[in-house]
């Protein structure tokens, strides 16, 4: 596959440009050794890549060569002073997340196991949403309803794999996994009350079979967002790197 090649020889540029790194008097000590781990990195994962590569994605890893190239024409004294130091460990940074996120793009598997996590994710909050309006408390429907625009973004921005996205993700699962626990505990202990469960009947206007079976509906939804949002957290952690 000519990916495999470019991909050793992105790696080779990376590991060459360690050494004028060595050379530079604009950075600090500190600046150059996290410069240099960060392109240690990006070449060990490239190198590990290239003989793993499944998807033969020709343009992308020209894309990466591209850019090995400029950063290491740009790591002289003289260049950084052109672009400015904050540009530089930019562009370093960048690399380094090219790297770890270049095997979503060459080995359809991870793609395949991120979209599992997209799916979790996406089935999570939709069960979210029907919960708060099964469960009829209105401070859920008022939060659900405050929460849909940012759950609707991170859903758009994690299929573009923006790390965006990733942030919205995070920021909106507490308050839904919240309400699953709630849920989840005012369900159990109110069906195994018959008292509570003839209260909710009455309140509902139907049998306490009715009412049982509500409660039960309302128990195995609130498991099912939970799973679905648990995983997802998890999920989205593992595949961080994925997110640009």
């Amino acid at each position: 596959m000519k990916s495999e090649k470019i991909l050793l020889e992105t790696a080779e540029v990376l590991e060459s440009t360690i050494e004028r790194v060595e050379r530079l008097s604009s950075l600090n000590e500190k600046e150059k050794a996290r410069v240099k781990e960060a392109l240690r990195e990006a070449a060990k994962n490239l190198r590990e890549l290239a003989s793993q590569v499944e998807n033969d994605n020709e343009e992308l890893a020209e894309f990466f060569y591209k850019k090995a190239k400029e950063l290491k024409v740009m790591s002289t004294d003289k260049n950084i002073e052109k672009e400015g130091k904050k540009n530089y460990l930019k562009a370093v940074s960048k690399t380094l997340l090219y790297s770890r996120s270049a095997k979503y793009d060459f080995k359809p598997g991870e793609l395949a196991e991120l979209k599992k996590v997209y799916r979790k994710y996406i089935f999570g909050m939709t069960s979210f949403f029907v919960l708060t309006g099964a469960y009829l408390n209105p401070f859920l429907a008022v939060t659900a309803l405050i929460l849909a625009i940012p759950i609707i973004l991170s859903m758009l921005s994690l299929q573009r794999r923006g790390y965006t996205g990733l942030l919205l993700a995070y920021s909106a699962m507490p308050i839904p996994i919240i309400a699953g626990v709630m849920v989840l505990r005012y369900s159990l202990a109110s069906l195994i009350d018959p008292q509570k469960v003839q209260e909710i009947a009455e309140a509902l206007g139907k049998s306490t079979t009715f009412a049982q079976g509500y409660l039960t509906f309302l128990i195995i939804l609130a498991a099912v967002e939970l799973y679905l949002l648990g995983s997802a957290l998890v999920g989205l952690y593992k595949h961080r790197h994925a997110f640009l």
